[in-house]
């Protein structure tokens, strides 16, 4: 198990309070709580595919909590940065290094234990569409309720400095050529981790970088958003896949963010060269764009 070699940043333990953390108590605090209701809607499966518990992955799981007032904060004991694995690292001690690998991110309401099931789907999907080489899982504390939507996405956007240290890390050992695939919450995930890796001056760390059903602002990849900059500065292609008809964006993200997700619309303003929008409303549902077979994961592998 490996942790952070990065100092925490000077204010990392102090309690967030945000935005969101102001607007608890709020009607739209009250519209995603009714909303829990229909919880059913925020949790898809991943077919039948079952990953090894030991499925290989970076962690951050209980580095955060969240507080009833102050939001979510970091657990003792862990800093801005840090993260441990699990499972067999390509690359790592024994292990053949190889030329490249995949990091695949899994979205919100997934449980520790679930978390192999979605990496291991990725991979078949993969595997069944021509693309052989590893796949590393990236696990963090995205199993919260969903009247905790703002926490959650802050969560999301701080693992963005703990992902990026690994890959930057995993880099410097093995020299791979390192692809991002982050569904739903998880490309709220990859997007902060590309924002990092410019802001860390390494920015060809990465090979590509690919969003499923993102959610995430359809503004914030343009060239006037938060990553727009951070995007081009990687150069690495980064491929956007949404669809117009996907509901738990429709609903969830448009409550929460008083916005639209690129996941839903594509993205919104001119983007840099290196971005694409991929409109794939084939795909059943929010929870099959990785699925075998219904997703899109055939052009996923044609992109990269």
């Amino acid at each position: 198990m490996r942790t952070n070699g990065n100092e925490a940043d000077e204010d990392a333990q102090k309690p967030r309070a945000t935005r969101r953390a102001v607007l608890r108590g709020t009607a739209v605090a009250a519209g995603l709580a009714g909303f829990a209701g229909s919880a059913s809607a925020f949790e898809g499966d991943d077919g039948d595919i079952t990953g090894p518990a030991d499925f290989p992955r970076a962690t951050t799981r209980g580095h955060f909590d969240i507080h009833w007032w102050y939001g979510d904060q970091l657990t003792d004991g862990h800093t801005a940065w840090d993260y441990s694995t699990t499972g067999d690292i390509p690359g790592y001690g024994t292990s053949p290094v190889p030329e490249e690998v995949v990091i695949s991110v899994h979205g919100w309401r997934v449980a520790p234990e679930d978390a192999p099931d979605h990496f291991a789907t990725v991979k078949q999907s993969l595997r069944d569409n021509g693309y052989d080489h590893p796949v590393i899982g990236f696990s963090y504390d995205s199993d919260t309720s969903t009247d905790n939507w703002w926490p959650t996405t802050d969560i999301a956007e701080r693992n963005g400095k703990k992902l990026a240290n690994f890959l930057t890390y995993y880099v410097s050992k093995t020299g791979a050529q390192v692809r991002l695939i982050g569904h739903s919450m998880g490309g709220r995930v990859v997007a902060s981790t590309i924002k990092e890796l410019n802001g860390l001056d390494k920015p060809n760390n990465l090979a590509s970088a690919t969003f499923l059903g993102a959610a995430v602002d359809n503004d914030a990849v343009s060239w006037e958003g938060e990553y727009g900059d951070d995007i081009a500065a990687v150069g690495a292609d980064v491929h956007n896949y949404w669809k117009s008809d996907d509901d738990v964006l429709n609903w969830a993200y448009s409550t929460g963010e008083f916005d639209s997700a690129v996941g839903e619309e594509g993205a919104e303003g001119s983007t840099p060269a290196n971005y694409t929008d991929h409109n794939v409303d084939y795909v059943p549902d929010h929870f099959s764009y990785h699925q075998p077979g219904e997703g899109c994961m055939s052009e996923v592998v044609s992109d990269f």
